[in-house]
């Protein structure tokens, strides 16, 4: 499920920041091919997976993160900062518009399934 934020775009009108103070407009379920579908007023957006839609997750990976591990470098904050508030990409929608976009839901190796923590420990098999 990806969750649709109202943007206000910087002076390029390509990218926002993700502000966590602006309230969550929609959601959009996509089935395993990535596709979904969602009707939205025009206006300029940002489509968020569950974890930049507030910062409890980033709050999280810092505490679990802080200090280097036997296979991990600590996280890195500047790094985590930008995850989660970037800034992202805008999805400009026009009244009559039909836009496509694609995002693949395909799964991540553990090791890149953390961001922002450099992972050095053995590869699997």
């Amino acid at each position: 499920m990806l969750f649709i934020r109202p943007a206000r775009p910087d002076s390029t009108g390509l990218l926002a920041i993700n502000d966590l103070r602006t309230p969550i407009q929609d959601t959009i379920s996509m089935n395993p091919e990535g596709h979904g579908y969602v009707s939205l007023p025009a206006g300029k957006y940002l489509f968020l997976d569950r974890d930049r839609i507030d910062d409890r997750r980033y709050r999280q990976l810092l505490r679990d993160y802080t200090k280097p591990a036997m296979y991990n470098e600590p996280i890195d904050t500047a790094c985590m900062r930008r995850w989660l508030n970037g800034p992202f990409g805008v999805v400009n929608i026009t009244d009559g518009d039909t836009l496509h976009l694609e995002y693949p839901m395909h799964g991540q190796c553990s090791w890149y399934a953390t961001p922002c923590v450099t992972y050095n420990g053995p590869l699997p098999p």
